[in-house]
């Protein structure tokens, strides 16, 4: 019985042993990673940003001050266009704005409005800087830096921050049965 009984402890005691060193072995295998640049701008619709990239002003009343895009009437909640603007740079870019008039077509009979644009990955304001506060402003015919991104718009994907605009024109002066155009010049930058 005593031989039995030593016999099952030294068995238990290499099958615990044995499960206690178990073999093991591993390899190793390296990772490359390569993150892309983006620096990107894309025009953005939806039910209440009407155009992409061509805004229609017809049937123009020259007695009028101001006159809005087709479809549109003050205070009705929608935008003429937007832009997109993506970047993982972690940099401050600039956005700018400017128009190229058709003659006789004069720059400042064009106007935009911007308001303070929005984050989309946190559906919050955006938390940049406007040049100026929101109202219309007279179109420059260079280059005008309108927004300068914050700290969130530096590496802002993957959805980006979204940039509302609204035009209007001063019909004054204008003829009818002339044909006017002119194209609108959205430029985002890290050069100020």
């Amino acid at each position: 019985m005593f031989s039995r009984t030593v016999c099952v402890l030294i068995a238990a005691f290499f099958l615990i042993s044995s499960q206690a060193f178990g073999a093991e072995s591993s390899k190793t295998s390296g990772v490359s990673i390569a993150i892309q640049n983006v620096f990107s701008m894309e025009f953005y619709t939806d039910n209440n940003v009407i155009y992409r990239d061509a805004v229609p002003f017809t049937n123009v009343d020259p007695n009028k001050s101001m006159v809005y895009a087709d479809g549109r009437n003050e205070n009705d909640g929608k935008s003429d266009t937007a832009v997109i603007c993506k970047s993982n740079l972690g940099t401050s870019w600039y956005f700018k704005l400017h128009v190229i008039p058709n003659p006789p077509l004069e720059p400042e009979k064009m106007r935009y409005y911007i308001d303070q644009p929005y984050n989309r990955n946190t559906g919050g304001r955006a938390d940049g800087a406007l040049a100026r506060s929101p109202q219309w402003y007279a179109f420059s015919n260079i280059p005008t830096t309108i927004y300068v991104s914050g700290f969130s718009d530096s590496s802002n994907l993957p959805f980006g921050t979204l940039i509302t605009f609204n035009f209007s024109l001063v019909p004054t002066g204008l003829s009818a049965g002339q044909a006017y155009s002119a194209a609108v010049v959205y430029t985002m930058t890290t050069v100020p």
